[in-house]
């Protein structure tokens, strides 16, 4: 416990860990919130040892949180122990960080959980085990269709790729980074843009120049996500995943970290650019827009011919509420 009144952001690595092994949460959990944003060297052995070993569940679903940013055998081991907690909370953290950063025999100590799928934990898992078959092509655990509505406005808003927010493309970068652990990105690779005044960029993986598009799409994968600006911590966050996979010619998927499907599309191949239209989004998750382009496989250059967002309309599908429990 801190014995004077520095602020922890001024406090060394080492006071921090020594915190952040101390009993009383509210101060491990804020000294190891202070780690991950430094990315301080120590935080992936602290995380490793304290999702297991802490007495607080608080603290453990904290390091759970970090080790989701950590790739790398030592931290999927940590994870893979950690399921055997009998906290809610902090499964859905473990479960939902080894979606992130696991390979893809994380599958398996996954599919040893027995969940109810309409909880929020048994929902986290699904996500993870999504994830992990996109990340690593394997066709385990694809997304679920759900019913969508078609882009049909008359006039729509143009969503302006030309422009991006008030942070520097490396602050963007370094946030997809933080967001996309694993994913080979650069500048060149993420694109700023301005939707409805709301300033987010699309991080590519940059992995994907260079291959031949059938191979981009002859298998489930990640091909990067959606960020969204966040003035107050000054960085961009994870708004959803892009993901594709061959089903139907080639589909596309914009899915929410929590598994909800936002927005969907196809592709398309035309020698080594991949074309796709992005035109079916589902109520009230997201606003209907409508984005076609191209991706060029061999320079890397994304083209984006129309892009275009509109009010949700009153005829648009909805997601349906859960049934009311009775109470008492």
């Amino acid at each position: 416990m801190p014995t004077d009144h520095t602020p922890l952001d001024h406090r060394s690595d080492a006071a921090l860990g020594r915190l952040a092994r101390a009993t009383r949460p509210d101060v491990a959990s804020e000294s190891l919130a202070v780690l991950a944003r430094r990315d301080a060297p120590t935080l992936p052995a602290l995380g490793r040892e304290l999702v297991v070993g802490h007495a607080d569940d608080r603290v453990r679903a904290r390091a759970a949180v970090a080790l989701g940013r950590i790739p790398g055998r030592a931290t999927q081991e940590a994870l893979e122990t950690a399921l055997a907690t009998d906290s809610p909370d902090v499964l859905r953290r473990v479960v939902g960080a080894l979606g992130r950063v696991g390979d893809a025999s994380a599958l398996a100590s996954l599919d040893r959980l027995r969940l109810d799928p309409t909880t929020p934990v048994g929902r986290d898992l699904r996500m993870a085990r999504t994830l992990l078959s996109y990340r690593h092509g394997l066709e385990v655990s694809l997304v679920e269709p759900v019913d969508t509505t078609k882009y049909s406005a008359a006039r729509g808003r143009t969503i302006d790729w030309a422009r991006g927010g008030r942070m520097p493309k490396r602050t963007i970068v370094a946030s997809a980074e933080r967001e996309l652990p694993g994913l080979a990105l650069s500048q060149a690779s993420v694109h700023p843009y301005v939707c409805s005044g709301h300033p987010g960029a699309l991080a590519l993986d940059a992995g994907l120049r260079g291959q031949a598009p059938d191979t981009v799409l002859g298998a489930p994968r990640l091909l990067g996500a959606l960020l969204r600006e966040r003035v107050c911590s000054e960085r961009y966050s994870l708004d959803a995943y892009l993901l594709a996979d061959q089903r139907d010619g080639g589909r596309v998927w914009l899915v929410r970290p929590d598994g909800t499907l936002v927005h969907s599309g196809r592709t398309s191949v035309d020698g080594p650019v991949v074309s796709f239209v992005v035109d079916e989004s589902r109520a009230p998750y997201g606003s209907p827009v409508r984005v076609t382009g191209g991706y060029d496989t061999g320079t890397g250059r994304l083209t984006v011919d129309e892009a275009l967002v509109a009010s949700p309309s009153t005829h648009a599908v909805r997601a349906t509420p859960p049934a009311l429990r009775p109470v008492g």
